[in-house]
């Protein structure tokens, strides 16, 4: 059994997803498995990736001779370079259920994430692995990335550099991309996966729930080249903010919140939802934004209730 599965969630995105896998059969960590989740391509991305891995002849001959958007779901595994790789293809649900398929069918103690469009450097597992190693209570880490853009390698601005327990660096917006991180699969018991009711910022969901209950280690090593033009929505409009909300609610009601880290979401709620409510007023929009003002007095009034408890001395002794 590998130690780690690799998960690469795709949609029609053959050419750039080949390119994906190829850097991570070219890591130089080599117990791995690749697990691939493909959100029924209509472009022909199965029969591509199987001559591409070198699948068996037989299921190349299959998908050859079928309609590309007529594949019904199958799976399939074979071997690559001692390498195992479980190909999955189901009806498209979207990217979070593709993910999802793809922690189910894991069977490594990590798994880690690569977005088809993203590409890891040769030491990317082999760096997580030694911090790993070195720190076996470790359940989550992230590496570095640089931004791809016209052909040159630029460095991200990362919004978030801390490292352990970054809980409260978690609630403006997602720390991460899914193509940096390495988790223990018990976190995904504890935890759960990505929200597949979410159609953005499935991400930031599921970092809020991983950093209420787990240290994530930050490697100041750039092995991420980011080319992925899907994002959690951190750098678009205000409107993502309505997303991140019911992110932000699903943690206050989950009852796995510190005192502390609920009185810190119920402040972000509260700013979110201002920003919701000038947002949609200029808008004109006065049912939206009179539904973010009522949501915004509730969690305003959660604030003045955790302020009056002993969060407010926990807060100002931290």
């Amino acid at each position: 059994m590998a130690r780690v599965s690799v998960v690469v969630p795709t949609y029609n995105r053959k050419e750039s997803v080949a390119d994906a896998l190829q850097s991570v059969l070219g890591q130089t960590y080599r117990d791995f498995e690749v697990v691939i989740a493909d959100d029924g391509s209509t472009d022909g991305t199965p029969c591509h990736l199987f001559q591409e891995l070198g699948a068996q002849a037989e299921a190349i001959e299959v998908l050859s001779r079928m309609n590309p958007t007529a594949i019904k779901p199958f799976s399939h595994a074979f071997t690559h370079d001692h390498v195992t790789i479980q190909y999955h293809y189901s009806i498209n649900r979207g990217y979070s259920a593709a993910r999802n398929r793809g922690i189910r069918s894991a069977r490594g103690h990590y798994v880690a994430f690569l977005e088809p469009e993203d590409l890891w450097k040769q030491n990317h597992l082999e760096t997580q692995l030694a911090f790993i190693d070195l720190h076996p209570d470790a359940k989550v880490c992230r590496t570095s990335e640089v931004h791809m853009k016209d052909g040159k390698a630029r460095a991200t601005r990362h919004k978030v550099t801390e490292s352990g327990w970054i809980f409260r660096h978690t609630l403006e917006a997602s720390p991460m991309s899914p193509s940096a991180v390495l988790a223990h699969r018990e976190c995904f018991a504890a935890c759960g996966a990505f929200d597949e009711n979410l159609p953005a910022c499935d991400e930031y969901d599921l970092w809020l729930r991983l950093a209420s209950r787990y240290p994530i280690y930050y490697l100041d090593q750039q092995t991420v080249i980011r080319r992925s033009s899907r994002q959690d929505g951190s750098s678009r409009a205000w409107g993502w903010d309505r997303f991140r909300v019911y992110a932000l609610e699903k943690a206050f009601q989950s009852g796995h919140l510190s005192p502390v880290q609920r009185f810190q979401v119920a402040q972000e709620v509260v700013h979110k939802c201002e920003r919701l409510v000038d947002g949609f007023r200029r808008q004109k929009s006065e049912e939206r934004s009179n539904f973010y003002e009522r949501k915004r007095r509730r969690f305003a009034l959660e604030v003045r209730k955790l302020r009056a408890t002993k969060v407010a001395i926990v807060l100002e002794d931290s």
